[in-house]
């Protein structure tokens, strides 16, 4: 798979992960869940979610949102992509929108968007001849949805893992908040309860050290331990939830060539715009 990773501009760095624009040279992929919301727009080529009996196509733009659970796909070689992957809070921010609306959802960019404007900004992008140009027209279109004034009121900082595992009241208490609204907010911001975010987040924090090791070097107890995991057994369990295999397995078969891992054969230059 061909892709290209970047941090975004500092005004976006606040709301954006990551942008990526990618061809893939296989025709499938997984994906482990994610606590992230997504905007992908597919410039050629397509995709289908694959089900437990059907596939299902899914549109050329589209948001999703975060998920428990992993997901796999059928995609066209040679499919070109652009992915943007925002921040906990980012995507409120940038369309005014609750997060949770996307929460295991795969939904059509122009049914989420003002009329038009989809269409719009995958014209810009399909028209931007070198990778610079559509990383410099994806973050034109995100700085224009910050400052057209949908930006959301009652938005929430981001919060470390260890502030996520405090109990909900303890939480809410740090942040001068009541327990009710906490809920409310976190939902409307990060797109689901905070008791299925930690989690995501918790795996998320493990996942970042695996991927930025080599197999020879992780210690998996100590890796568990330092995410607050009861033992190696409970994050195990929870690594086969949200990704379907074992973190051996996982290691070994996303270096393989055509893996349906290969979105995560992140380098040393990678990473950070990922695992930060």
């Amino acid at each position: 798979m061909k892709r290209h990773v970047v941090l975004p501009s500092p005004p976006l760095r606040p709301h954006v992960r990551n942008i990526m624009l990618g061809e893939f040279s296989s025709t499938g992929s997984h994906l482990p869940a994610t606590p992230d919301v997504q905007l992908v727009i597919y410039l050629r080529g397509r995709a289908a979610l694959i089900g437990r009996s059907s596939e299902e196509a899914l549109p050329l733009a589209f948001i999703t949102g975060p998920c428990l659970a992993p997901r796999k796909f059928h995609v066209e070689a040679g499919s070109r992509f652009v992915g943007i992957t925002f921040r906990p809070s980012g995507f409120s921010a940038c369309f005014g929108l609750p997060a949770n609306l996307f929460c295991d959802r795969t939904v059509d960019l122009e049914d989420a968007l003002p009329h038009g404007v989809a269409a719009q900004l995958m014209d810009e992008l399909r028209e931007a001849a070198q990778m610079s140009a559509a990383v410099r027209t994806a973050e034109e279109f995100l700085l224009r949805c910050l400052l057209d004034g949908r930006r959301r009121d009652g938005g929430l900082p981001a919060l470390a893992l260890e502030r996520l595992l405090l109990p909900a009241a303890a939480l809410a208490d740090e942040l001068s908040l009541g327990t009710r609204q906490l809920e409310r907010r976190f939902l409307v911001n990060y797109g689901m309860p905070l008791r299925d975010f930690r989690r995501l987040a918790r795996f998320s924090s493990v996942l970042a050290q695996l991927l930025a090791g080599t197999p020879a070097s992780l210690n998996m107890a100590r890796i568990a331990a330092e995410a607050h995991y009861v033992d190696q057994a409970h994050f195990i369990r929870d690594f086969r939830q949200f990704v379907g295999d074992t973190p051996g397995r996982f290691l070994k078969a996303r270096q393989e060539e055509g893996s349906i891992y290969s979105l995560w054969q992140f380098n040393s230059s990678e990473l950070p715009s990922f695992l930060d």
